[in-house]
């Protein structure tokens, strides 16, 4: 069976490599000439990191990245809304996150990949048709036939346009700003990631190494606020903690956009093409959980579909097994943004904070970070 995969990004890698562990050989198809990541960092959390373990590259992931032992929402001085526990943002085997560079985790990915079957880069998608069972799908310098075409292209999906042409995006309306700085971090910021709210604006940090951390920058949209350079995000933040602004004016360069996800899908198939990650049902990045959804999905796909004989049954499968927690975490992360962005945003989360028992906390995160075994 022939198995294309639209997009070279971590979901559409990971679901080459699953797919592959189980017996399925698969050709993924990048639209840029090479992989070129924006400098970005990302959290890989416990339930991505079980499915890296069950690929087998765990350990050679975590030679990259920097294990979390904290993680809290704080004010802008760096105060604590609630003090968190390491056990309650760990799983019950004890697993805790891992900050990464997201182009250190993709060159991982992109190099066992292309150990099994070469990346075909250049290959921007343009359509597809079904014939007779089979998929005809037009690129724009040449064209390919498929068992199964597979949509894992990202927000801006154009095999989700082609089979969902009524789909749209859902725009927070506000702007984030990113960024990679050469930094020292303070003793007692060691291996933490703290997210500080201000009023309808938010700074976040994670340490990637000891020398390097990952920042991003969250305000409410105006049309000031587009186009600026490191300095004028800086000046943004001149009344949160100085480290802030040192953070900022650290980084090589900053990537500007605007936070958005995909309105709710009816479904993420249609015939013999299916959807997985941002292309079915991408999230604000809220809760740290974007590429840990695209890395299950790629988990739970390759499995039921190693489980199941007829395509449509896999595909209506697997998208059942994931409809209940990629619609909790797309919902709260949303319901987080808006909540941050009130004028009482911090007021209401430190009551929220305080009144939360530490048992549903725990409950909540080891809920999160489950996967199931097949």
């Amino acid at each position: 069976m022939n198995i294309s995969i639209i997009g070279g990004g971590i979901t559409g890698l990971t679901t080459a490599l699953a797919l592959n562990k189980l017996g399925y050989s698969s050709t993924v198809y990048e639209r840029s000439d090479q992989l070129n990541e924006i400098g970005a960092g990302l959290l890989l959390q416990p339930n991505a990191l079980k499915v890296l373990e069950w690929l087998g590259i765990r350990d050679e992931v975590s030679k990259l990245g920097y294990e979390i032992t904290n993680m809290e929402i704080t004010d802008r001085f760096l105060k604590p809304f609630r003090k968190v526990s390491t056990e309650t943002i760990s799983d019950q085997e004890g697993n805790l996150s891992l900050a990464i560079h997201r182009a250190d985790l993709q060159k991982v990915l992109a190099n066992a990949v292309n150990s099994l079957q070469p990346i075909a880069y250049d290959a921007r998608y343009v359509a597809h048709e079904i014939k007779n069972g089979k998929v005809n799908v037009t690129l724009e310098k040449s064209n390919f036939q498929t068992d199964v075409l597979l949509g894992c292209d990202g927000i801006y999906s154009q095999v989700r346009k082609a089979i969902f042409p009524d789909s749209t995006l859902r725009n927070s309306h506000q702007i984030c700003w990113r960024g990679i700085s050469a930094y020292k971090m303070p003793q007692e910021l060691q291996r933490k990631s703290k997210e500080m709210w201000g009023k309808r604006i938010r700074f976040g940090f994670a340490q990637l190494s000891p020398e390097q951390v990952y920042w991003f920058a969250v305000k409410s949209r105006s049309d000031q606020d587009k186009n600026l350079n490191k300095e004028q995000v800086s000046q943004l933040f001149k009344n949160f903690t100085p480290m802030v602004s040192e953070l900022i004016t650290a980084a090589d360069y900053i990537h500007e956009d605007e936070l958005s996800d995909v309105n709710r899908l009816d479904a993420w198939s249609q015939q013999n093409v299916c959807l997985l990650g941002d292309a079915a049902h991408a999230t604000t990045p809220n809760m740290g959980q974007g590429a840990c959804q695209g890395i299950e999905d790629a988990y739970y796909f390759a499995n039921t579909f190693a489980r199941n004989s007829q395509i449509s049954d896999a595909f209506s499968r697997f998208e059942s097994s994931r409809r209940k927690k990629v619609d909790y975490v797309v919902n709260t992360s949303w319901m987080l943004g808006k909540i941050a962005h009130l004028g009482i945003g911090s007021i209401l989360m430190k009551g929220i904070s305080i009144l939360t028992p530490d048992a549903v906390l725990q409950k909540q995160m080891k809920q999160l970070y489950e996967i199931d075994s097949f």
